[in-house]
């Protein structure tokens, strides 16, 4: 079995006047000598991170795998923290991104064409086991090489849907925001779901939202959210106002 932990907390929303705030999930699998994180943010979580995995006895040089679920720069980024780790991800999502035009997607072009010619990139194809007991799933829209991830965890599974179920109320509703091709991401929720009810309490984590499990044949949130902003609205640094989003 993998342990598993949340480093971060996705956050289910975007801004009006400042564009995707992309706080993106990152998750870490552990099992024996295999330390695998699942998406990696981008340069605003960079330190946290690396204090999440401090607290977890471990350091960048330990982390053996990488799973990004797509090219996008709030999830894909800080890959090149960890320079003994096989940075997996999908083949038609490395093409497709390589081939964005300059400035007109989400794709961080340099880090994206740096990932492409490194050594440790590993390109892998739908429903290819990664390592024992993780497969990849594509599961088109959002991107078109995006990848969800699904662990084999005895009694139950774990999926990791990245962006092809964003949170919560994409799940539920079908629907989804920011995708590329609507009817595509429709269908790969309609596959999420038919990993996610493949076994009794199987967990799912969003690429912007909390771990939910089905209980009851309702999606249950596992975790309480744990997001705030701290504005400084006044005179001085030390007088702050914090925001909390819940």
């Amino acid at each position: 079995m993998f342990d598993y932990n949340i480093f971060v907390q996705g956050f289910p929303g975007k801004s009006s006047t400042h564009g995707g705030l992309g706080w993106s999930t990152i998750s870490l699998l552990s099992q024996n000598d295999q330390n695998i994180i699942i998406d990696v943010g981008s340069f605003g979580v960079r330190k946290l991170l690396l204090r999440r995995l401090h607290d977890k006895g471990l350091s960048p040089d330990d982390i053996t795998m990488v799973l990004l679920t797509h090219t996008h720069w709030d999830h894909c980024v800080n890959w090149t923290l960890f320079p003994n780790a096989t940075i997996v991800v999908g083949r038609v999502d490395m093409n497709w991104a390589l081939n964005e035009p300059l400035g007109e997607s989400d794709v961080p072009e340099l880090y994206v064409k740096e990932l492409n010619r490194s050594p440790q990139t590993r390109l892998v194809d739908h429903l290819e086991e990664v390592v024992p007991g993780i497969v990849a799933h594509q599961t088109k829209g959002h991107t078109p090489g995006h990848m969800a991830y699904s662990v084999d965890n005895g009694d139950y599974d774990l999926l990791f849907s990245g962006d092809a179920a964003k949170n919560r109320t994409e799940l539920l509703s079908g629907n989804v925001d920011m995708t590329l091709n609507l009817s595509e991401s429709q269908n790969s929720i309609d596959y999420l779901w038919s990993l996610w009810m493949r076994k009794t309490g199987s967990i799912l984590v969003p690429g912007h939202d909390i771990p939910m499990k089905l209980i009851n044949g309702k999606s249950l949130y596992l975790y309480k959210r744990e997001a705030d902003l701290q504005c400084w609205f006044s005179d001085t640094l030390g007088d702050y106002t914090t925001i909390v989003l819940e």
